[in-house]
């Protein structure tokens, strides 16, 4: 197909490839649903009184599951078709339940775009469609060729840009001649719109930085828990790993004292360095080559080391912007943020509504603080000028200090009830009023109190006439910003507690997700959520 001059028109099918697409789908929907069918298969072999394993027919039923998600592929792939007008997109997918989707380019806030090794060996990408006021990617392209990517995405940003222009306002509905002096010109934009030297680039990771990226992840966390599951796992092969480490044993019983203390640390050492190893590894393939760049009032993010990863998203999109830092990421002096869209709604034409396909984040792993500030000024424009990300703002006002009550009562009731039960279990009621007791519910007492002063002190809140930020942390801590605007609902809540002290927990709801500020003045939280209802009502800007 001509980048320059597409056939409209005519119904069109994706690359024969697009079939690994439908599979990995396909896999992923049955293992959605792997409970119920387990739960039904061993009711039909309750029933029939089958046995499986000694009758050799599970060999035959794996085959005939794997027969059937292939066949299921292979015919979501015959009937997936795609057209292309002057002014909109038409899908038509689906062999049981046939689904049609038609997409007006205007909807069009991004075109997200994804890329395998393989992918990229033959020139294919995934395109997904994002459109305004969703969080779903309204319609997806799996393994078109590159040029349809570049042509839709030309397509879409001059559509764009022409709206713009033709409504007097940019994409946060700000007049044209305050538009932010960032914003590129798309009108003469060429074919290759993802080159990131078409706009000002943000933020670009090295090497070094992937190494940061994977000592701050979580997962080494989860790597852990998987370990663990995989020792429970093991269980078959009990005797076979007690022989080797029985051996294990036996060799290092032959050495010194200083001997086994060594080879002790080396082997947890060693555990720890393959966790580590393991998460950089993770972070290489995700964001290997991560760029940020700003191209007119869209964001535009690229990173991946084999599945390559575009992701756009339009400023006016963006709901709420959160920015963080565990204990590691302070100690780099980075932080993370990420650019929230509108929650997750079912996909048109699913099945069930636990059928979702969200729209990409956009997450910039790494960054400093000045540039986490230079893109809250892009987001928001000239609104909120007030407000920050950072929070070691002095700008920040502190919560009551109940909430550290609040915190110790709510942490210490669960250990000292469970001690107690426990304790009159084991060795019966006069163990209440002993002395281990006793030290087990100061020692409680102390731990809570000293997290409650210290998540205290990363509470707070700030706020101007247009937006407002929500400080909150107890190692690291995390900064939640958004416009008044974009606000759907606000909630004062109270608590005996907080009646009792005159308090209130203002609680707003944005279509990303809930914002909480807690113990504050209960004449504050009222005042904040009439202001906030006011201006939801008065504005004439859209909240997407």
């Amino acid at each position: 197909m001509s980048a320059s001059r597409p056939d409209y028109g005519v119904w069109r099918r994706t690359s024969p490839f697009a079939v690994v697409f439908f599979l990995g789908a396909t896999v992923r929907a049955v293992a959605g649903s792997y409970i119920q069918l387990v739960a039904s298969f061993g009711a039909i072999a309750y029933l029939t009184r089958f046995d499986f394993l000694t009758r050799g027919s599970l060999p035959w039923a794996i085959l005939l599951a794997v027969l059937a998600i292939g066949a299921g592929a292979l015919l979501r792939y015959s009937f997936f078709r795609f057209k292309l007008e002057e002014d909109r997109i038409l899908i038509r997918q689906g062999f049981v339940k046939r689904t049609a989707l038609d997409v007006p380019f205007d909807r069009v806030q991004g075109i997200n775009v994804e890329r395998s090794l393989v992918d990229r060996a033959l020139g294919l990408v995934t395109v997904r469609l994002d459109t305004a006021g969703t969080a779903t990617a309204e319609g997806r392209l799996p393994a078109v060729s590159t040029e349809l990517a570049d042509w839709l995405r030309t397509r879409v940003d001059r559509g764009r840009r022409g709206k713009r222009v033709g409504d007097g306002e940019d994409g946060l509905g700000r007049p044209v001649g305050e538009a932010d002096a960032g914003a590129e010109d798309l009108a003469g934009m060429p074919e290759d719109a993802s080159a990131p030297a078409t706009g000002k680039v943000l933020v670009s990771l090295t090497n070094s930085d992937m190494l940061r990226i994977g000592l701050a992840d979580r997962k080494a966390l989860v790597l852990a828990g998987a370990l663990a599951a995989l020792a429970q796992a093991a269980e078959p092969f009990e005797e076979a790993i007690l022989g080797v480490l029985d051996g294990l044993q036996t060799a290092v019983a032959d050495l010194g004292t200083f001997s086994q203390a060594t080879a002790v640390i080396l082997v947890v050492l060693a555990g720890l360095f393959l966790l580590l190893l393991a998460v950089v590894i993770g972070a290489f393939l995700r964001h290997h080559d991560f760029t940020l760049w700003r191209q007119g009032t869209a964001f535009r993010s690229r990173g991946g080391l084999l599945t390559q990863k575009e992701v756009v998203v339009e400023s006016a999109k963006i709901q709420q912007l959160t920015l963080s830092r565990n204990l590691v990421l302070r100690w780099f002096g980075r932080y993370r943020l990420e650019a929230l869209p509108a929650g997750a709604i079912p996909v048109p034409g699913g099945d069930n509504t636990g059928n979702l396909e969200i729209a990409e984040n956009l997450t910039v792993p790494l960054l400093d603080g000045s540039v986490a500030e230079q893109m809250r000024r892009q987001v928001l424009g000239t609104e909120a000028p007030g407000l920050t990300l950072i929070p070691a703002s002095p700008g920040f006002m502190r919560v009551s200090p109940y909430y550290i009550r609040a915190l110790v009562l709510r942490s210490v009731a669960v250990p000292v009830l469970g001690g107690a039960v426990f304790t009159l279990g084991q060795w019966g009621p006069a163990a209440i009023t002993s002395a281990p007791f006793a030290a087990w519910c100061l020692l409680w007492l102390a731990l809570s109190g000293l997290i409650g002063l210290q998540s205290w002190r990363r509470r707070g809140y700030l706020h101007d006439e247009e937006g407002l930020a929500s400080r909150r942390g107890l190692i690291g801590s995390r900064v939640d910003a958004f416009l008044f605007r974009k606000v759907q609902g606000v909630t004062v809540k109270r608590s005996p507690l907080q009646r009792r002290r005159g308090l209130a927990t203002l609680e707003v709801h944005l279509s990303s997700g809930v914002v909480t500020v807690p113990y504050i003045a209960r004449d504050t939280a009222a005042g904040l959520r009439d202001y906030i209802l006011y201006k939801v009502e008065s504005t004439r800007l859209p909240w997407h």
